[in-house]
Parts: C-alpha cells; structure tokens; sequence
C-alpha cells in the first residue's frame, strides 16, 4: 500500500481537483484507492457527495475523519478506519466495471477542531518543545492505515491511499506527512505560489528531521519509532494557461524558477479550465470519469496519471493500461 500526501501551502490551487482524479483514475484501471480529506473546507468530500447527504448520512452517522479522530483514547487501541470508509455511489458506477474500488474518509467542517485537540495534546503552544506526547499524536494516521493490513475479515488492502491534506502546515498535515511514502505537491505556476513550495519544503524537511531527532532521543521509550523518508514525487503545474500549445511565456518564468529550487517537477501539467473541472461538481464525479470533460484536458489528466505512476516506480502500480483508457476518453 503506497500511502501519498497532497500538499500545498497556499489554497485554490488545485489540490482538490488532483486528489479526486488520481485516484478516480487510478481505481479505474482495477486498483483499489482511498482517498482520506483532511481538509476542514471538506472540497474533496463535497465533490463525491451532496451536501444534504454529507449531513444526514456522514456527519450526523460519525462517518467521517473527525469522528475517527474524536474516538481515540488516550492509551488505547485506534478504531480500525475501515468503520468510517464509505464508497462514493455515483463514481462507483463508473469504476466498478473494471474492478476497482474508490473509497473515502471524508472531512468535516469542524475538522479544525480535531487540529486544536491535537496541539493541546502535544503542549499548546509550547508544542514544539514537548515530547510527551509526541508519538501518540504524530503516529495516528499511520496507525489508522496500518489497520486495514491487520483486518481480520481477509479483505484486501488498499493499491494506494491519496491524502488531500489542509493548506497549511499544522499538526494534521504533520501527521499525515508521518504517515506517507511520498509528497505530491500542486503549485500555480505564479509569483506565490513559487515562494509557498520553498517554504513548504523547508517545513517538511524540518519536520522530518524533527521526527527522526525525537524518535533517537527516545529510542529506549519508543523502540518501534521508524525513521521518516517521505519522497517528493514533484511539483504539479495546476491551472496553466496556454498560448500556441504551451504555457504563456510568463508562466515559464514561474515554472523555470521552481525547477531552479531543484525540486523535481511533472512534465504533465494541467491547464486552466474552469467550466471543465467546476461542471463535473454536480454530477459528483471527478472530470477523468466525466463523459463531459472536454478531450484535450481528459488527455492531460491521463498523461498526469502516467507521469505519476512512473514516479511511483516500484509500488507496481505502474504497470501498464492508461495508455490504452485513452481511447475511452
């Protein structure tokens, strides 16, 4: 199970929308894909589901991420996630003819909540100077996934677990960068969002080495502490507009200055398309799967998802089959 985390440091960027079509993508080619909104604003849940059955049938049923979060006690086992996982009925249509599976943790609008709970739980705002509680906080997420390989029901785990992570960099992003393989980051290719991957990088790498610090100092207290590695897959260009086929002479200045932080960038890029991405939202499906979505964005969202499967390597799945979707588009 490939765990990756989706963030951004700065909102409308397009997080959202490349959450819901890599993994609508990746299930359609017979994968089994969670996607987990940790995003309080809950755009990611609010592109599967109604609101009016977000509310009836999610929030006021606890079936959300805040709910798994709340039912934690302090010293005791986690709740297995499966218990709060649903499956999005109308993308289901789409994708369960190829034998793959979309699922979601969805968000809460009170999600924030679950944040400040979290920081009083490591020391309010002393937070980066107590170790107390450290691990309980940090390892949650983690946790949680590491139950659906312990499910006593045989059920197969998830291929790959999609993490739409806040815009900003507070404890719940700390832990779901504690709990991912990889870091895929959205960026439009302007002046603040250059500035926003740097600084974002800075946090995760500062985190990182945090984590590992803290984790060698108490070695003989949490023995079974693993060393984070989380790699980042690359920069995605969001929102780009184009001129003659490529993107506007001032949005490579942008882009050039991102590839020049040496972090490494996707060649895919998406553009930007308002009415493609906006009208799939009341059909409740992300635009890969949309009949509607327009064929030279659905063609830059397949060869997106290729780009990605590639940088994921050797989780296996890589393995072929986009490249012959493409025709269905």
């Amino acid at each position: 199970m490939k765990v990756v985390a989706i963030a951004s440091y700065k909102g409308g960027v397009g997080k959202t929308t490349l959450t819901a079509n890599i993994g609508a993508a990746i299930a359609r080619l017979g994968k089994r894909v969670l996607m987990i909104d940790l995003d309080p604003q809950a755009n990611l849940t609010f592109s599967f589901y109604p609101a009016e059955v977000w509310r009836l049938e999610l929030a006021d049923q606890r079936r959300t991420v805040k709910a798994w979060f709340e039912s934690w006690r302090p010293d005791t086992t986690p709740p297995p996630l499966a218990g709060y996982v649903t499956t999005p009925p109308t993308a289901a249509e789409v994708i369960a003819p190829g034998g793959g599976r979309l699922d979601l943790l969805a968000s809460h609008l009170a999600l924030g909540d679950v944040e400040m709970d979290l920081t009083a739980r490591l020391g309010g705002a002393q937070a980066h100077r107590s170790t107390r509680h450290y691990f309980e906080v940090y390892e949650r997420l983690a946790t949680g996934l590491a139950s659906f390989d312990a499910q006593p029901y045989g059920a197969r785990p998830y291929d790959l677990v999609v993490i739409d992570c806040p815009p900003h960099f507070g404890v719940v992003t700390r832990a779901a960068i504690a709990a991912c393989d990889h870091v895929l980051v959205p960026a439009r290719p302007d002046l603040l969002s250059t500035l926003g991957v740097e600084h974002l990088l800075g946090k995760i790498g500062r985190f990182v080495w945090e984590y590992n610090r803290v984790g060698e100092l108490q070695s003989g207290v949490h023995p079974a502490v693993k060393r984070l590695d989380p790699r980042v897959l690359g920069v995605v260009f969001m929102m780009v507009q184009y001129y003659r086929g490529r993107p506007t002479s001032f949005l490579r200045r942008h882009i050039d200055q991102i590839t020049e932080l040496g972090v490494p960038t996707f060649t895919s890029m998406i553009r930007s398309s308002h009415r493609s991405f906006a009208g799939t939202g009341d059909a409740y499906l992300p635009a890969v799967l949309s009949p509607d979505t327009p064929y030279d964005v659905a063609c830059e969202l397949v060869d997106l998802v290729e780009e990605f499967l590639r940088r994921l390597g050797a989780s296996g799945l890589g393995e072929g089959g986009i490249g012959d979707w493409r025709g269905e588009i």
